[in-house]
């Protein structure tokens, strides 16, 4: 039975598994205005196609949010903003926009995966974001590239 509450399923996952005392938070992955968006993410990560995602340093720090860390556990929602897994940060690393490699843009799993296509489809994205900050997105801009495994599914 799917969990009701991030609170259940983190619960849930802490009984099965020793985490030292961690803490999770929640996430999900695209716009919540757009659940489409959203449940397209989430159904690729809980089928192991997508493991990887990148965001501009920037996005942290106007928000105010700490960079993932390898050992982070976030409670997975869907496009209902429902909780339906846990996953946890293998690796997160600073890197200037145009040394993300290609293996990486095969891992964000979006459009061909290659690195062409993600380069563009990241530009596209992070450039109206970083234009509200006052910055420019050019090959030095600095992401936060990271990799993530699914450690419990709800179902």
């Amino acid at each position: 039975m799917p969990a009701k509450s991030a609170e259940e399923l983190w619960k849930a996952y802490t009984e099965t598994t020793d985490t030292n005392g961690a803490s999770y938070q929640t996430r999900w992955f695209g716009d919540q205005n757009k659940p489409a968006e959203v449940q397209a993410a989430t159904d690729a990560i809980l089928a192991g196609t997508k493991t990887a995602t990148t965001t501009p340093l920037d996005t942290y720090t106007n928000e105010q949010v700490a960079i993932p860390q390898p050992g982070d556990y976030n409670v997975l929602f869907n496009g209902d903003m429902k909780p339906v897994a846990v996953i946890k940060t293998v690796v997160s690393e600073l890197i200037p926009f145009y040394r993300i490699s290609a293996e990486h843009a095969w891992h964000e799993d979006e459009g061909d995966r290659t690195i062409g296509d993600w380069r563009q489809r990241k530009t596209d994205e992070f450039t109206p974001t970083l234009e509200t900050h006052g910055h420019n997105l050019s090959s030095d801009t600095p992401m936060v590239s990271e990799v993530f495994e699914v450690v419990y599914r709800a179902d």
